[in-house]
């Protein structure tokens, strides 16, 4: 009995115990949190079914629908304190805190390994897990590149994106960008005494094979190459939208280019356009638009200035009558030419699947208005691509419509003119300025247009005949036809002439059509577990015709606006055609054995019209291997090691891109009216080069080895080290005078690029919404001239500063060494022979053999570096580029060109750096007529080491879904291209340096605003 009262306690704790567990049942509320998941993508976030969606530390969970759609019921009267996991296979794993939040928009990223990603091989359908792949090759998406970068053609987007890669990109809007891949694969010309071939790569768009803008063979009208009368050659690239381009695939060595032959020397690009994708339709739109400024500008003498420099110019030449007070006169030519730019870009696409159908429409408008008044740039693209899959078939149809529109009245340089010149005349009208024309005026009466009209169209048939058989088709086409009209009113100087004549009008028409066929067959049979084949073969035609039309009419009754060409006092019509074919035949073998060891050979053979006799048929072909050795067992279980691989290859390639005529001769016909030159000098006919039935294709061998290595879950590493030995190369050489030519063809060059390229990626953070990756890549590359057949060395005109010499790089720059000023008379003073020589004798006692390398165009090494950084909905994207240790020459008349004074005017510098005493320790020479000129002197080059900080991009993904937004996904962002660069070599105080003198025309920098939007 007495333990009752025990017992009683223990049963009222227990009654107490159960009602406030069901009072805190009562009061404890569920609540229901709903959201949508997605997967980023390139283009729209797809919904992504099957994603778990569960709360840390619980067992509260559940699965997204088809639509991406969960509810989930989470309860606890600590709610906003929780956090969701949500996971799925083959995506990041993604956090997510509750908060106040009851509906919820979440994005995961797909895992992205070494292993998995599936890479482009060719454009011929072949792919494979990045794993299996042998050769050397870059893929970069779109997105990588900064899209929203505000470039006229989407190659500019390239620099420094990849290891290996160089691009110069053209100042002209529209203008061909210059790409270089593992150095310059032939030689260019040095003067009227060589020759050279294509230097830019093979570009490949869904299977069309780009056709390259080059001047017309020979000396005549397309290609006379003085500034406003030359052709407007176009970049192929811009036929192309920048919102269209999928992804790219940079081919390398000699394993992944074999299969492209003699037309692979300097590389192969693959590029990819976007396809339908997704269940249901969707509509996508976007709009930027943004201004430019310009920076970097250089420093001209004002008024003032200028003519206290042409003063002292005349008084010591000696022409003291020449000499003038200043009038006050201070016209800043750059400022009247030159304004903000403005950038517009619009996108509309349409994408989405029904049934076995997938399909993409899409058209895009961009307008550049140069901050040069007058100069615009506008393109008009569009795309349409269908995608057709059923059973054993497949079809891809791609056709873009795409119109470029360039206005440029020729202004460039026109703000070098004496600031001493007004922009009106005492009767209120524009200054008459002799042959170049006052620049405002030639801006606001002049006409200078180019339209070109393009289409780029594939088709591609698959057919599956069993399971390890299938065959395949493809045509594609590039057809472009671009006119352009230039005008020169007779009311400035462009248009009056010495005869009398005003007014004149340039008509240029340019026609291509290029096309491509193939068809192959790929067999993929299933041997064991242990071995696994592929093989693919297939044959190639291609076909390029290009038609050129001109004319030409000088003095016109009305000479103030454009008149037909007919009604001109003098006329001139011109007519010429290139065209060219080529056939194929090529093949290439994949073997593995266990993922372990990858075997890889290919072969071509290529025949085309543009080599004569015996020599129109080339073999080249490639070998390949490569070992995962993270699959062997003493490394499978390792802790740093995630993936490692060694590569191998070597092959030989070639370069059939030499024109059209190059071995069958040409015939120069020379320019004029019709029938005579004037009244006693007939137009005539010259020979050009001889024909040589015995020219033959140039030659690439490539050897390539490498290495790949994911390490720490986190970093992954490539190196290449590679060099290609390039031989036959075409140049030109003089023949006697008796063969009635004065130059042939001759496979008559050998040189060789070598070097290496590696690049880093580093995820840093990928924890919950949050992550920070970067990539570095780095390349150094060397080059040497092996042989020259019947030369020991080849110089250009000084001005260039450029030879070819056994044993020395095409890219050193040859001149005299600069020794300084003399402090006694003010002359330049050169070393030569360990001499020092007066700039006057200079000239007389020494000529070209005498030149030493003073420079190299060529880096040191070069590359680029990118950080993105996201959390939540924020994407913060920085680009940077650089290049160490690589010259560049600067035009002395942007530096003491004295005998051009009186003219135009020049640097600043000369203000204070020209000598004018004796004992004067000066930079410049004495400013005086008839200095000596030596244009490849080391004065004039500049160290161009330089970082650039190409691109700094800031996004924001609205939370569509918790702002009840009628779209599927909403993006804002900002964006600054080009907007600064770092220079080794700084510029001195108040004065030009290499940033300044390295442009004539001052760098642009541009800052957008972009809204994207799908529904």
């Amino acid at each position: 009995m007495k333990f009752q009262p025990f017992k009683r306690g223990v049963f009222v704790l227990t009654a107490l115990f159960f009602h406030l567990a069901a009072r805190a049942q009562e009061e404890t509320t569920d609540q229901e949190i709903r959201g949508v998941v997605y997967q980023l993508s390139n283009q729209a976030d797809l919904p992504l079914p099957g994603a778990s969606v569960s709360v840390v530390g619980e067992s509260t969970g559940t699965v997204t629908d088809l639509d991406g759609k969960f509810i989930l019921k989470v309860k606890g009267d600590d709610i906003q304190q929780k956090t969701l996991l949500i996971s799925h296979v083959g995506m990041n794993t993604h956090t997510e805190s509750i908060g106040n939040q009851s509906q919820l928009t979440i994005y995961l990223e797909p895992i992205i390994t070494q292993l998995d990603q599936i890479v482009i091989t060719s454009s011929y359908g072949t792919s494979k897990p990045k794993e299996e792949v042998v050769g050397s090759i870059t893929t970069l998406s779109s997105k990588e590149l900064a899209p929203e970068q505000p470039v006229a053609t989407f190659d500019e987007l390239l620099e420094g994106a990849a290891a290996g890669i160089l691009v110069e990109v053209n100042p002209v809007l529209g203008g061909a960008t210059a790409i270089d891949i593992r150095g310059q694969g032939s030689l260019t010309p040095l003067s009227t005494n060589s020759a050279g071939s294509s230097t830019q790569p093979l570009i490949i768009v869904d299977g069309v094979i780009l056709s390259e803008e080059i001047s017309l063979e020979g000396n005549n009208f397309f290609d006379r190459g003085f500034n406003s009368l030359s052709e407007d050659l176009l970049n192929p690239l811009a036929k192309i939208g920048i919102d269209n381009i999928e992804s790219f695939s940079i081919l390398k060595d000699a394993a992944a280019v074999g299969l492209y032959g003699a037309d692979a020397a300097n590389g192969v690009i693959i590029i990819t356009t976007k396809s339908g994708i997704g269940r249901d339709f969707s509509l996508n739109a976007s709009m930027q638009t943004g201004i430019t400024t310009s920076f970097n500008r250089f420093k001209y003498l004002n008024g003032e200035q200028y003519q206290s420099v042409l003063n002292a110019l005349y008084t010591n030449s000696g022409e003291t009558n020449n000499v003038r007070e200043w009038d006050g006169v201070d016209t800043n030519w750059f400022d009247l030419l030159n304004r903000n730019g403005s950038f517009w870009r619009y996108n509309v696409s349409g994408f989405g699947a029904i049934k076995n159908w997938r399909i993409r429409a899409g058209i895009g408008y961009q307008k550049t208005n140069e901050a040069q008044r007058e100069n615009t740039f506008e393109k008009l693209n569009s795309l349409l691509s269908v995608d057709y899959s059923k059973d054993k078939f497949d079809l891809r149809f791609r056709i873009a419509p795409s119109l470029v529109v360039k206005n440029a009245p020729n202004t460039l340089y026109a703000y070098a003119l004496p600031p001493t010149i007004s922009l009106y005349d005492d009767k209120g009208s524009y200054t008459y300025i002799a042959t170049y024309g006052n620049p405002v005026a030639v801006s606001r009466q002049n006409t200078a247009k180019t339209n070109t009209t393009a289409l780029l169209s594939s088709l591609k048939l698959d057919y599956e005949l069993t399971e390890e058989w299938n065959v395949s088709a493809l045509v594609g086409l590039d057809l472009s036809f671009k006119d352009q009209d230039r005008f020169f009113s007779g009311l400035n100087g462009t248009g009056n002439f010495r005869d009398g004549t005003q007014g004149r009008r340039l008509i240029r028409d340019r026609d291509t059509q290029k096309w491509n066929w193939n068809s192959t067959i790929t067999f993929n049979p299933t041997l064991s577990e242990a071995h696994h084949v592929d093989a693919i073969a297939g044959v190639e035609l291609r076909g390029e015709r290009v038609d050129f039309s001109f004319a030409r009419g000088d003095g016109f009754d009305n000479f103030a606006t454009i008149q037909p060409v007919s009604l001109a006092e003098e006329q001139d019509y011109e007519t010429d055609y290139s065209t060219s074919t080529a056939r194929s035949f090529f093949s290439q073998g994949n073997y593995n054995y266990k993922s372990k060891y990858f075997f890889l050979v290919n072969f071509r053979i290529d025949q085309s019209s543009v080599f004569g006799g015996d020599n129109n048929t080339a073999y080249n072909g490639g070998v390949g291997a490569s070992w995962n050795v993270s699959r062997e067992d003493f490394l499978k279980n390792s802790a740093l090691i995630d993936f490692l691989r060694l590569r191998t290859s070597y092959g030989r390639t070639g370069n059939s891109r030499i024109g059209a005529y190059t071995a069958v001769g040409l015939f120069n016909v020379s320019n004029g009216p019709l029938g005579y030159q004037s009244e006693d000098q007939y137009a005539t006919i010259d020979r050009d080069f001889a024909p040589n039935d015995n020219l033959g294709w140039e030659v690439n061998k490539k050897f390539n080895i490498g290495v790949d290595v994911d390490f720490l879950n986190q970093f992954s590493f490539i190196m290449d080290f590679f060099r290609d030995q390039i031989e036959d190369q075409i140049v030109a050489r003089d023949v006697i005078a008796e063969s009635g030519y004065n130059t042939a063809r001759i496979n008559g060059a050998n040189m060789y690029n070598q070097g290496f390229e590696w690049s880093l990626i580093a995820h840093w953070v990928s924890k919950g919404a949050f992550s920070w990756r970067s990539s570095f890549n780095l390349t150094r590359i060397r080059n040497k001239v092996t042989s020259l057949t019947g030369l020991e060395s080849d110089f250009s005109p000084s001005y260039l500063a450029r030879s070819q010499i056994i044993g020395h790089s095409t890219s050193a720059l040859w001149g005299f060494r600069f020794a300084g000023i003399d402090p006694a008379t003010g002359r330049e003073l050169f070393l030569v022979n360990g001499e020092v020589h007066d700039a006057e004798k200079l000239n007389d006692q020494f000529n070209n053999t005498d030149w030493e390398p003073i420079g190299d165009t060529q880096p040191d090494f070069y590359g680029g570096f990118n950080n993105t950084i996201t959390f939540k909905g924020l994407t913060l994207n920085v680009i940077m580029s650089y290049s160490y240790g690589g010259d560049v020459l600067i035009n002395r008349s942007f530096i003491d060109g004295y005998n051009d004074l009186a003219f135009r005017n020049t640097s600043l510098n000369i203000y204070y750096d020209a000598w004018q005493a004796q004992g004067d320790q000066a930079a410049l020479p004495i400013l005086v007529q008839g200095n000596p000129i030596t244009h490849n002197s080391s004065k004039y080059v500049y160290d161009n080491s330089h970082i650039k900080l190409k691109s700094v991009s800031l996004s924001y993904r609205f939370p569509v879904e918790k702002l009840n937004l009628p779209v599927k996904t909403l993006d804002i962002g900002l964006n600054g291209s080009n907007l600064h660069y770092w220079f080794r070599e700084k510029s001195p105080n108040g004065r030009n340096g290499v940033a300044e003198l390295r442009n004539p025309y001052p760098e642009m920098r541009s800052f957008t605003l972009s809204i994207n939007t799908t529904f």
